[in-house]
Order: C-alpha cells, then sequence, then structure tokens
C-alpha cells in the first residue's frame, strides 16, 4: 500500500460533527466543511463554538486521539 493512497470509504468526519482539541481550555470545534483535493489528504475546516476562530486541520488529525477527542456525531 503507497503512503499516499487514500480510502475514500474509511472517512469518517462529516460537517456537523463535534470535537475537543486536546490540551486546550475545553474549546470545542464544530466541522464546518469538507475538502478533498487530489494532491492533498483530506481537511476539515473548524468554527470554535465560542468564539467563531476557524482553523483548518487534516482529517487524520481529527481522528487522532492525541489531538482531538469526538465530542457529537451528526
Amino acid at each position: 500500500m503507497s503512503l499516499f493512497s487514500r480510502n475514500r470509504g474509511a472517512v469518517t468526519v462529516q460537517p456537523g460533527d463535534i470535537f475537543r482539541k486536546i490540551g486546550t481550555y475545553g474549546a470545542n470545534w464544530v466541522v464546518e466543511r469538507l475538502f478533498d483535493y487530489p494532491d492533498i489528504p483530506p481537511h476539515a475546516r473548524l468554527v470554535d463554538q465560542g468564539s467563531g476562530r476557524t482553523m483548518t486541520v487534516a482529517v487524520s488529525m481529527l481522528l487522532d486521539p492525541e489531538s482531538f477527542k469526538v465530542i457529537a456525531k451528526t
């Protein structure tokens, strides 16, 4: 299996899912949209429920239990 191969069926993140970033002061981040481009891994745009701040991270990072915890799934 290639390091860059994609298993499109494995992505389990959807818009509306809520994650908490590990190591922060409890900010909940809602998945606003997903980006799936042919030349980079899938990414998600997140919005902080409290402040409205945004960030974009790789979906693989969202699914890493050392980086994020799932709070709610849609």
